[in-house]
């Protein structure tokens, strides 16, 4: 059936959820015309499905009650009666039959009418009363031919079944187990569970927290466990049940998944592989899109690898476009939650009242306009790590929140008073003097301590010029794809120009410019022309060419270009700032500023 059909448990206390599935009936919850919407663990035991094959059942396929035959006169008959109970034969996957004592109560449950239906297997009961009848020479066959069928589910099941000690001993194990064990029939009195678990720290961790469950007398339910067979030593990972009982033995079920793990760790070999073939690779990492000759930042990625297992929280520093968010990406890829989500959010592109439901998310209803409910940024980032670039424009009002989430890991969405947990690495990035906004009464001195654990300073591209030779190379390769286009040769006089512009952009401005040239060059060579920057050199001398071009004509010249190529689209995913690098607001008041309009 599909989600819409199913009952919504999911809220259930945990108490209430675990009697359910315990109970020693079968429980089964139907509509009026049949249809399982949800059944607990002993329903399935019973019947020997799971629970996905029980839901996709109609309570017709099971049981063979003539009362059954005719659902839509037994859906009226329980709305006027409330209450009916009847004897009746269901049957068992294998296609046995099993003597059950069936109830069924009418329930209305969200205006929806339902039927709760208690299912007692009854079948010793019936042999007493076949007992009454037959005498006790036909009471022991009863028994015997009993006692086969339930032996024969037990041996045939595919499902390994284990009933063992307290001390781990088998004292039954069937087919399926002994298969995937590598034992024989006559092994079995002689085997011991945790026999099988390798002398390995993990794989012994992993049994020493189940086996402690079970000595509480708590159920483990789908641990994963790395066993070695008996019969030549080799690995199988299984995936394992195991519920105790009063009587100090314990019932175990276990799938072999050692295909499925294999395949996992081949996917995972292969990647590693292909990571390690990229060239990009800096120090001991893949730093991404981090190229860098230069001693100084060498030493600002080997902080990156000694903050990164850790989970304090980090503090970007620098001037925009220095690469910031790469740094911050290179945290995270290298830290313990590289398989958990990197969640961004710029706080300086948004509405002040809009951060916050950003951040922490609302309800629906919350405030005007707020349609639908919203999960937030943190609660995106848990187990993972939320990158907060331009910090330092984060509204005053908000940053006792973003405090408290950094203190105890826990907010409220807009519009709920339930508060959320959250385990979410943080990592921030200003270009802002945070000390100066603090003596502004700008900035929350108690927040910048708390963001300030482990301060990174990503430098200017002005104090890395031997990086720029590096850095016009990889610019020109990632734009030439896309473009169509085949780069063969840099000038000299290209390099040494740029290598003597002062760069106030830092890197956003050479890669913008970069693109530029190759847009501005017609063959296969970085042609020297009108995309070359003006303006100080790193000497403080006017380059020559200001005379024939000014920097703000270039400027609006190239922008003037994407917005044509744009169609004049400033925002969104193939607008003229996402192209340029720019912040939307940014490029409309470097417009603005530029004089430049649509012309009609």
């Amino acid at each position: 059936m599909g989600k819409e059909n199913e009952l919504e448990f999911d809220n259930a206390p945990r108490l209430a959820n675990y009697t359910f599935h315990n109970l020693y009936e079968g429980v089964f919850w139907t509509d009026l015309y049949g249809h399982i919407l949800k059944v607990n663990d002993t329903a399935c035991q019973m019947l020997g499905y799971s629970r996905d094959e029980l839901q996709a059942l109609n309570l017709a396929d099971i049981d063979t009650s003539e009362i059954l035959n005719d659902l839509s006169s037994f859906g009226k008959k329980l709305r006027a009666q409330k209450i009916v109970a009847f004897e009746s034969r269901q049957k068992h996957k294998n296609d046995i039959l099993l003597d059950v004592e069936v109830t069924c109560h009418y329930q209305v449950h969200n205006d929806r009418e339902v039927t709760c239906i208690f299912v007692r297997d009854i079948s010793e009961r019936k042999l007493a009363e076949e007992h009454l009848k037959l005498g006790n020479s036909q009471l022991q066959l009863l028994l015997k031919e009993s006692e086969e069928r339930f032996r024969d589910l037990f041996e045939e099941a595919p499902i390994a079944y284990l009933h063992e000690a307290i001390d781990s001993r088998f004292i039954k194990a069937n087919k399926a187990a002994q298969r995937i064990l590598g034992i024989k029939p006559e092994d079995v009195p002689n085997c011991y569970g945790v026999s099988f678990i390798p002398d390995l720290p993990e794989a012994q961790r992993r049994i020493k927290a189940a086996l402690d469950s079970l000595g509480k007398g708590v159920e483990s339910e789908g641990v994963l466990l790395e066993l070695r067979r008996k019969d030549n030593g080799k690995p199988v990972w299984i995936q394992w049940w195991s519920k105790p009982d009063d009587r100090g033995f314990t019932r175990t079920m276990f799938l072999d998944i050692t295909d499925r793990v294999l395949l996992e760790r081949e996917q995972a070999k292969l990647q590693a592989q292909n990571q390690y073939l990229q060239e990009e690779i800096k120090l001991n990492h893949n730093f991404e899109e981090i190229v860098s000759n230069n001693k100084q930042f060498h030493k600002i990625l080997q902080q990156i690898e000694r903050v990164a297992s850790t989970d304090a929280a980090v503090l970007i520093l620098g001037e925009t476009g220095t690469g910031k968010e790469l740094l911050a990406r290179a945290v995270h890829n290298i830290s313990k939650r590289s398989k958990r989500p990197l969640i961004k959010i710029n706080c300086a592109n948004l509405h002040a009242e809009l951060i916050e439901s950003e951040l922490f998310g609302h309800e629906r209803g919350a405030f005007t306009g707020a349609m639908e409910k919203k999960i937030g940024r943190f609660e995106l980032a848990d187990g993972g790590t939320i990158f907060l670039d331009e910090v330092g424009e984060l509204p005053l009002g908000l940053q006792a929140k973003l405090l408290r989430v950094l203190q105890e890991g826990e907010f409220e969405r807009l519009g709920n008073p339930k508060t959320i947990k959250v385990d979410v690495r943080v990592i921030a990035a200003t270009n802002r003097n945070l000390e100066e906004a603090i003596e502004k009464k700008e900035f929350r001195e108690d927040l910048f301590y708390r963001l300030n654990v482990f301060p990174i300073f990503s430098p200017p591209l002005r104090s890395r010029k031997e990086d720029i030779p590096l850095l016009v190379r990889h610019f020109v390769r990632k734009y030439e794809s896309k473009m169509g286009r085949e780069i063969k040769k840099i000038p000299d006089k290209v390099i040494s120009t740029l290598m003597d512009y002062n760069w106030p952009g830092n890197i956003r401005e050479l890669e913008n410019i970069i693109e530029r040239a190759l847009i501005l060059s017609s063959g296969d060579t970085l042609e020297y022309g009108s995309w070359v920057p003006v303006g100080k050199t790193a000497g403080g001398h006017e380059n020559k060419r200001t005379a024939l071009l000014k920097m703000d004509e270039v400027e609006k010249e190239h922008i003037l270009n994407i917005l044509n190529k744009t169609n004049w689209k400033v925002s969104g995913e193939k607008g003229a700032a996402k192209i340029l690098g720019l912040n939307p607001n940014t490029l409309e008041s470097r417009m603005k500023k530029l004089e430049i309009k649509r012309e009609n």
